[in-house]
Parts: C-alpha cells; structure tokens; sequence
C-alpha cells in the first residue's frame, strides 16, 4: 500500500437529500478531493441498502417478496438448481464476462446517488479530484438484517452467507471498475456497523476468524480491480478484527469510540506500519454534538488523540501521512443545516490539521 492522504478530506455514505444530482453537487463542494457518492436515503424504502443488495437474487429467484418483505427461500424445490445458476454467474463474472458482471450491479432505483455521480464525472471529468469514494454494504450488516423463511438471520445459513458475500464481491468489483475508468485512484468502503456484533454475548457463534476470511475475500477482489478497500464501522468492535486483516483504510468513530480503537495498540502499530491508513471519524454526525462545537475545538481534540498515539510510540509523521479526515458516519438521517454543518466542519478541519 502507498497511500497517504495526508489528512484528506471526505465523506461517509448518506446525506438528507431526495435530489441525487443536488446531493453529488453537495458532495463536491466540500470534498472536491476525494468525493464520494452520495446514498440518499430520503427518497424511500428503495434506497435500503438491502435493496441495493438483493435485485440480483431476486431476479435469479434466491430472494423472494412477499407481503413486502425480502427473504432467502432454502426451501424451495429449485434451490439447488437456482444455486447452481447463481455460481455459473458469479464465476462467468469474475473471470472477465462484462454481461454477467453488470448484472449484479446496483439497481438505478436503489442507488440514484451512484448514478448520478457516475453521470456527472462523465460530463464533467473529475475536477480537482485526486480520489474518488465508493462504498457497498457489509456481510455481517445484510446477514443479520436480512433472513431465511423462517426468520432466522441467513448469516448463519452456510449457503445463503455465501450467496452474501460473493454478491457483495461483485458488487464491489462492479463498482471499483465503473470508478476506475475515470483515470484516479478508487477508495471503495465496505460499510459494515454489524461487526460490533462479534464478541457481544448475543452473537456467541459469530467466529472472528471466519469474519476474517470473509472480508478478505471482499477486500482481494476489489483489490485485484485496482482498487484500495476499506472498512467503515461506527460503533465499537473487536478491532483487531480489521487490524489483522487485508483491509487498506479502517474508517472508525474517533469521536466517541476512540478509547476501543487503541485499547489495539500493538495490532494498530502493526497495521500502520505495513502501510494501513486510518479514517478519522472526528466530526459527530448528532445534532446536538455539532451543535456545540467548533472547528477549534476539534482541532484540539486531533491534537489531543495524536499527541496519545505519539506517547504510545507511533510516528507523529506517519500518522498524519495515512489519515483521511471524515464525519462519524452518514448525514442521511440529519436534517440539512445539521448535515451542512457536519460537512462544513468536516471540510475546515482537515484544512487545518499539521504536524
């Protein structure tokens, strides 16, 4: 990995728009370095990133809607042979067939941010961009959200998790392919909030090392498109989970859950050491946090959290050299002026920020 962001700024996912050609131009006037699509969750239902997940297994008949809801049907008679369908796909799609490749990526209807941010660089080449940022969602976030017929989280099917994490594979290649052709380097995130299960008492038989496995399979093959993966997550966890990974960008809330991130200081060091990077979540996304801080008063607080990693014998430089500067997490559920001021803060921070 040789990348340093320098302290960078950009985005994490959602805004409040219903406008997806609004929410692109918003996006770019605050991160005209490292833009992001924008996922606009505003517009309805149909924006869910289950949606955007599921069209390609509907259409093959694995998931099916009834009554409104989304579900793996293991029981159905056809199961093995729509399984078999699914894997001629998966295999046609990773060994170069456009066709079958596109046919796993996102539904326009679930995903008009994505659309309009690939129509607006088509249009209008990339700017002052140096990177662009895409994201899909994570296997443990769509295995526990989603289930089978009989309401049992489809991450605990062996199938049906696999199912998950090969499409979440296309999709990330998809989209790592759809970025790249624009001639800069892609940050493609892999937002998964459901990796603070692992180690909870609720989810005993969650294994950490299968967890491993599985991201790194999502992580190669976004990789071998070119592209640099990273991991969003904005809760606590066991971070050592993504430390000891292959992941290239760990995106976490050093706001509120800075004290979990370095009770991991020796897999911290070696993950930077290696060439990791870190994304800092440092400006809250709650209306009333925001509401009561300044751009100096975060500045104090990066000075603060630096200054502890420097004492624990991390490199001020390196630091700072492998650092993107972000919100906590997406702005979707914020109402505008809340979600102007995150970007704001957002922005003028990372504007600040030295050694």
């Amino acid at each position: 990995m040789n990348f340093k962001p320098e302290c960078m700024a950009t985005g994490i996912g959602s805004v409040p728009h219903t406008d997806p050609d609004e929410a692109v131009r918003f996006i770019l006037s605050y991160f005209p370095e490292a833009p992001n699509w924008p996922q606009v969750p505003a517009r309805g239902t149909e924006e869910g990133f289950i949606n955007q997940f599921t069209a390609p297994l509907i259409e093959l008949g694995i998931v099916v809607e009834k009554n409104g809801k989304q579900y793996f049907d293991t029981q159905q008679e056809q199961w093995g042979e729509k399984l078999a369908r699914f894997y001629e796909m998966y295999m046609a799609a990773i060994e170069g067939d456009n066709a079958a490749l596109d046919f796993f990526k996102f539904p326009e209807v679930s995903a008009s941010g994505y659309y309009a941010f690939i129509r607006h660089l088509e249009k209008n080449g990339t700017g002052n961009a140096r990177y662009l940022k895409g994201q899909i969602s994570g296997p443990l976030a769509l295995g526990l959200a989603m289930t089978d017929q009989d309401r049992r989280a489809i991450y605990y099917n062996s199938q049906g998790r696999d199912v998950l994490i090969k499409t979440l594979e296309l999709q990330g290649l998809n989209q790592a392919k759809a970025l790249g052709q624009f001639g800069l380097p892609v940050l493609l995130f892999v937002d998964d909030p459901g990796l603070y299960a692992s180690g909870q008492s609720t989810f005993i038989t969650l294994k950490r090392e299968e967890i491993i496995i599985e991201l790194n399979s999502i992580y190669e093959t976004i990789k071998g498109a070119g592209a640099l993966a990273g991991t969003h997550s904005c809760a606590g966890m066991d971070w050592s989970i993504l430390f000891e990974s292959n992941v290239d960008i760990i995106s976490f809330d050093a706001f509120e859950y800075f004290s979990t991130v370095v009770s991991y200081m020796d897999e911290m060091k070696t993950y930077l050491n290696r060439g990791g990077s870190l994304a800092w979540g440092i400006v809250p996304t709650s209306a009333e946090n925001v509401s009561a801080l300044t751009v100096e008063s975060l500045e104090k607080l990066w000075k603060e959290r630096v200054r502890y990693l420097a004492e624990k014998g991390i490199d001020r430089q390196l630091i700072y050299d492998r650092a993107l500067i972000t919100p906590t997490c997406g702005t979707g559920t914020l109402d505008m002026d809340t979600a102007i001021r995150v970007h704001e803060l957002t922005r003028e921070l990372a504007g600040r920020i030295s050694l």
